[in-house]
């Protein structure tokens, strides 16, 4: 019984509450002008989300297959301690600690019928993480050997909320490059294909370096 007791109650609570609003001048025209207030809303909300997934698409550009995408030039500062130069995606140089080199890419592919009208799968250079030798150098640092190649916040990052989406048309993938050698003065290209990333040596640096983790 109390149960039910307190059903009843909050029952004509409400009731009483829909008597008052229905007393202070509930209108029509007002119900149709906060809908259409709300659907004004919801446009502005979508021509903005539409602005941002534009600006996203045009930093992609088409996977070329063999095409050279970036080069990095190391100069050493200290042990373990490096500036790089990523061209063309970074004007100045980055900092960049550990043994090793990694770099990630970020990629989108059309399917359906998106692929048969033409549409090329499309890359955009994502991060840049230097890496340790020793698991505990590695953790020591953590997230400060990363760094961001677009510098889109991942709220608003197309790839990442295509990854999440999972489209039967569009779907996010990813190419990498790991355990390269970072070695004073070495120069290395990046290619891409297709089905991934190639890393070529540009000089006697970068193939000494390369022998010295064989």
């Amino acid at each position: 019984m109390q149960y039910l007791g307190l059903a009843v109650l909050t029952g004509c609570f409400g009731l009483l509450l829909l008597f008052i609003t229905l007393r202070l001048g509930w209108r029509l025209e007002w119900l149709l002008g906060w809908l259409k207030g709300c659907a004004l809303l919801v446009l502005l909300a979508l021509c903005g989300g539409l602005a941002l997934l534009a600006w996203e698409f045009s930093r992609f550009q088409p996977i070329v297959d063999g095409a050279r995408i970036a080069t990095l030039d190391f100069r050493q500062l200290a042990d373990k301690q490096h500036e790089v130069h990523l061209a063309p995606a970074m004007s100045s140089p980055l900092p960049l600690h550990g043994d090793l080199w990694e770099l990630d890419v970020q990629v989108l592919r059309w399917r359906g019928l998106p692929h048969m009208l033409g549409l090329e799968d499309g890359y955009r250079l994502d991060r840049l993480r230097g890496r340790y030798l020793t698991l505990e150098q590695q953790q020591q640092m953590g997230s400060g050997l990363s760094h961001s190649l677009h510098g889109t916040p991942a709220w608003r990052d197309a790839w990442h909320w295509l990854d999440q989406l999972n489209l039967s048309w569009l779907y996010a993938d990813a190419f990498t490059i790991r355990f390269m050698p970072i070695a004073d003065g070495a120069r290395f290209a990046v290619e891409i294909g297709v089905t991934g990333l190639s890393p070529v040596a540009m000089n006697t640096q970068a193939l000494d370096a390369m022998k010295g983790l064989e």
